[in-house]
Parts: structure tokens; C-alpha cells; sequence
């Protein structure tokens, strides 16, 4: 028994040394990619550490993953036989001189019946010169040969065969690992991305997606020590933002408007903090007007009373509350007895105002208390949405059609030094079993129906409905 439990241990240990080893020098090889000296925006995608996240959340939910395709194994052998070598990174870049948006790759071919097949039969690409086939609006274009593809595709029109050509021949090249992309190259998260101002990181988990960008802050500065006040953590939506914006977005924004909640306003009177909050769905009666006529055929005015549920929201604003009182007087848009903003200038619900000691509020619940209280935070921004609330509380149809997959997004910044920020954020779905990206690429499917199912015909085990 100890032999056989030795030989055991001895065979899992070979194929786990196997296994690190295969992946390591697929992403060694990967660094060794070649990418334009004239790259300005990078995208990768890291094709091993996607497979390794869904076949360990395959192993521990495998109910989530069956009975979705009932195609045989050779047909879907058949379906995504590409023709193309999967690396261990796909790397898409942004070149300099290049229309904005427009991104090009290049990926080897190892059998070149196959990928023809594929381009023509699959993507619907036409064939325009030799060896160079693009789509018929022209907004994807490849470039081949024997080995190799060169690929470009852009949301309009472009002269690209030129680059294609370039990067098909490896012209004006260089390692990544040797570039200024060279930290991209060593993350090991499943998307990122990278521009001069930008550094991006996308995760997809069992039911979950993480994603986090530094950027170069062009247009607030953040509180040096942020406060907030203590929202209700059951809210169906909650924000706060500490921090004051720079002059030059300010002066953008500095055109006047008749509207009496325009952007110069806000400017005007915003003095470094803002937040909102959506706690729940309240009762709001409402006058209908209606006209009938009499027996003398006289049309008569008729009012009735109409309840109808409403967002309870509430918008609490550092500000000089006396300057906000008295310019919504003088514009008509306050009545100063019952606190009520004219429902000429907010139509949609009765929303009532209160100010006092630099604050003021704005809220559809009529005895709102404002509470200033503040506590101290590491962010200066806050986000986030209870959408399983959301559409119970609201009937936006069309969209809780579409993201009824999702249970909460949570977002947070902070600042990380001089002029950036960075931000991160959790989405996390109904279904907490399922990878996060085999549940998005199920919602495609179903939310685009036989357009995808047409053009592509792309087809991956997806999660049953939990």
C-alpha cells in the first residue's frame, strides 16, 4: 500500500512539474514576441491563464458547464478549427500615425487550407488581392502567407496594407520583452492593457470580474485626506466624490444655460464634495388634471389624487447654501414655505431642498434629515449599484432584460501620486459558479441571437442558469 501511495504521489508530482513547465515556456516564448517600434497602445490577452481559470472552475463546477451544446466532439473540433497556432499571449497594438482605434496583430498559421477555409467560409471576408481578403464594409482587413497573418481592424474605413505588410515581414520590430511594454509582458492577469496614460488589468473568476486602471489625472484633485459621510450600506445605489476639479475643466463648462441644473451652476457653487444615495421606493402622490363637460357642455377642470412609487433618492452637496437658496428663488424654481423645487424645472418627481452650514440637499423624501457627519477614507471616490434591488425597486425592462446576470458593481479610486488616480472595480453575478467570462459570452450569444449564431457560428460549453 505505501509503494502504491509512493508511485502515486511520485506520478502527481511529474505531471504538476510538467504542467508549470509547459505553461512557463509558453509565456518565456510569448516574451520573445516581436511588436512594431512605432506601438503606442498595447492590448494582451493572456490565452493560458484563461484556459487555467476556467478548466479549474470547470473541475469544481462541472453541473455549470453541461447539457448547454449538444454538438458531438468532431463537430466542434470542426467549428473551431481555425487553422491558426494559439499562443501563449495574444498581443493587439495601437500604432502611431494610425487612425484612432485602429489595432493590429499578427499570429502564426499552421495549416493554411484550414485558415482559408476559415476566413472565407466563417468570417465571410472577401478576397481583394493576392493573399489579402477584408470585410465588406472594410473594417477588417488581414494580410497572409504561407506561415503568418497580419490582421487590422478599425471602426472605419483605412488604408492599412501597407502596415500589414510591415508587420507580416517583421519589419521595424522589436521584442516586448525589450520594449516600453516590457511590464505588460510580465503581468499574469487575463486582459490588460497599456498607453501612455493608461495601465489596465482585467480578471474573469467564478462569478466575478475584477478590473483596474492608473491613469494620468487631467481633471481632479483629490482630497488630500478624503472624508465621506456614512451611507446606508443597504442602499439600491450609493456615490460620494471628495475632491475639487482643476481650473481647466471648470472653464470648459463656464458656458451659461437658462437651465437652472446646468454644468456652470454645479460648477459655481460645487465646494469639494458630493454624494448620492438611492435607499429605497417611496409613495409620491400626484395631482392629475383631467377636463369632462357638463350638462351646459362647459368643459370643468377635474383633480384626483394618483400614488405612484418613486426612487427615494437623496443628493447631498458641500456648498454655500445661502447663494443656492437664493439664486433658485430668484430664477422661480423654489417655494421657500414647503421647500419644493418647481416642477417645471425636475418634472419627472416632486424633489424638496434644504441648505444649512455649507450643505445643501436635494431629495424626493419630504422630511429628509441631512446628516453631515463625516468619516475619514483611503478613496475619494465611491460607486456602487444593487441591481438585483434596482430592478426589483424599478421596471427598467429592456435593461434588467440584459444585465439580470449581474448582482452588484462596486467601484472605488484613490490618488497614487501626482496627477493619477487609480480605480478599481468589482462586477459580481447572480451566479456565483460559473466563470465570469463564459457567463458574458452566454449572455452575447442569447442577447444577439442568430446574428452571431450567422456570422460566426462559434460554439463553447456555457453555464446552465443556476
Amino acid at each position: 500500500m505505501v509503494k502504491f501511495l509512493k508511485i502515486t504521489a511520485a506520478i502527481v508530482l511529474l505531471l504538476l512539474v510538467f504542467y508549470f513547465g509547459f505553461f512557463k515556456y509558453r509565456q518565456i516564448q510569448a516574451n520573445r514576441v516581436l511588436i512594431p517600434v512605432t506601438t503606442q497602445a498595447l492590448f494582451k490577452i493572456n490565452v493560458d491563464e484563461l484556459y487555467k481559470t476556467i478548466a479549474v472552475s470547470y473541475v469544481k463546477h462541472p453541473s455549470q458547464y453541461s447539457g448547454t451544446d449538444k454538438k458531438g466532439i468532431e463537430e466542434k473540433i470542426a467549428d473551431l478549427n481555425t487553422g491558426l497556432k494559439i499562443p501563449a499571449n495574444i498581443y493587439i497594438y495601437g500604432l502611431k500615425g494610425q487612425a484612432k482605434n485602429t489595432f493590429f496583430s499578427r499570429l502564426e498559421i499552421v495549416d493554411s487550407l484550414a485558415f482559408k477555409r476559415f476566413i472565407l467560409k466563417k468570417l465571410s471576408l472577401i478576397k481583394k488581392d493576392t493573399n489579402f481578403f477584408q470585410s465588406t464594409d472594410s473594417t477588417f482587413c488581414l494580410l497572409l502567407n504561407k506561415t503568418s497573418v497580419a490582421i487590422a481592424f478599425s471602426p472605419k474605413k483605412v488604408a492599412v496594407k501597407t502596415f500589414l505588410a510591415n508587420i507580416l515581414n517583421q519589419k521595424n520590430m522589436v521584442k516586448i520583452g525589450d520594449s516600453k511594454f516590457n511590464q505588460l509582458a510580465d503581468l499574469s492577469d487575463h486582459m490588460s492593457y497599456q498607453d501612455a496614460e493608461n495601465l489596465s488589468k482585467l480578471n474573469f473568476t467564478d462569478g466575478k470580474i475584477n478590473f483596474s486602471n492608473e491613469f494620468v489625472n487631467r481633471w481632479l484633485e483629490p482630497a488630500a485626506q478624503p472624508k465621506h459621510r456614512i451611507l446606508n450600506p443597504e442602499s439600491t445605489i450609493s456615490m460620494w466624490l471628495n475632491g475639487t476639479f482643476k481650473p481647466a475643466l471648470v472653464k470648459k463648462n463656464t458656458a451659461v444655460s437658462a437651465a437652472v441644473f446646468s454644468k456652470n451652476n454645479f460648477f459655481k457653487f460645487y465646494k469639494g464634495y458630493l454624494d448620492f444615495e438611492w435607499t429605497n421606493t417611496v409613495k409620491q402622490m400626484d395631482t392629475v388634471v383631467s377636463y369632462e363637460y357638463n350638462d351646459d357642455f362647459e368643459q370643468v377642470e377635474k383633480k384626483a389624487a394618483r400614488a405612484r412609487n418613486i426612487p427615494g433618492i437623496s443628493i447631498n452637496m458641500s456648498a454655500n447654501d445661502q447663494e443656492v437658496s437664493n439664486y433658485l428663488k430668484s430664477s422661480g424654481s423654489l417655494d421657500q414655505s414647503t421647500g419644493k423645487i418647481s416642477t417645471t424645472v425636475i418634472p419627472l418627481y416632486q424633489v424638496y431642498f434644504k441648505g444649512n452650514n455649507g450643505n445643501i440637499q436635494l431629495s424626493t423624501l419630504p422630511n429628509a434629515k441631512p446628516d453631515f457627519k463625516m468619516e475619514s477614507a483611503d478613496d475619494f471616490f465611491y460607486f456602487k449599484v444593487d441591481f438585483k434591488k434596482l430592478f426589483k425597486q424599478m421596471s427598467f425592462l429592456t435593461v434588467s432584460d440584459n444585465l439580470n446576470i449581474f448582482s452588484q458593481l462596486e467601484m472605488h479610486a484613490k490618488s497614487i501620486g501626482k496627477d493619477k488616480i487609480k480605480l478599481e472595480s468589482e462586477l459580481l453575478f447572480v451566479n456565483q459558479d460559473a466563470n465570469s467570462l463564459i457567463q458574458l459570452l452566454k449572455q452575447l450569444r442569447n442577447g444577439l441571437g442568430n446574428s452571431l449564431e450567422l456570422n460566426f457560428k462559434y460554439n463553447i460549453d456555457v453555464p446552465i442558469s443556476k
